[in-house]
């Protein structure tokens, strides 16, 4: 299993932690049921469970609130593996990834997980199964005809926007 991307690239996928109070957010309930909305979603070669050794290596680099994770291997539209990570407690996620600023807005978030996706196909075909881009960006405001709710802890917010996004 490829899980060692997560690991390898723990500071953006920290920065995955934030959820809006937002009930529309779609909700994976397990790794196994994220999974699967993530391989219908992004017609995914096949989905990696992450192992308890592997999700406690994630939560020793600083990631707090997590009880799961994954990869979707080969997604169709060939732009990199997509990394996920499922939360139990998204206050206590988020407030331990509020300092990362580092490509926050192009992570992307459900009700009760975190995707990092591998490309801007990726990113569009998430954001139209309800998933929303993660921001904590001080002063940061949705350009007029995008959306913006609070997140779960005071400075990020959930969006439709990310300024990356070709």
């Amino acid at each position: 299993m490829r899980f060692h991307r997560v690991l390898a690239t723990a500071g953006v996928v920290v920065a995955l932690a934030s959820v809006s109070a937002c009930s529309s957010l779609p909700s994976g309930g397990s790794p196994q049921e994220t999974g699967e909305l993530l391989r219908s979603t992004l017609h995914c070669e096949k989905v990696d469970i992450a192992t308890p050794p592997e999700v406690a290596r994630v939560e020793a680099m600083g990631m707090k609130g997590i009880n799961g994770g994954g990869e979707c291997d080969e997604p169709a539209d060939g732009g990199g593996d997509a990394d996920f990570l499922t939360i139990e407690d998204m206050e206590a996620f988020q407030t331990a990834v509020k300092g990362d600023e580092d490509e926050q807005d192009d992570l992307m978030v459900g009700d009760d997980f975190a995707v990092d996706p591998g490309s801007d196909d990726q990113r569009r075909k998430l954001l139209d199964a309800g998933l929303l881009f993660l921001n904590c960006t001080p002063g940061f405001h949705a350009p007029e005809g995008k959306t913006a709710d609070d997140a779960e802890v005071d400075g990020c917010s959930t969006t439709d926007y990310s300024k990356d996004l070709d």
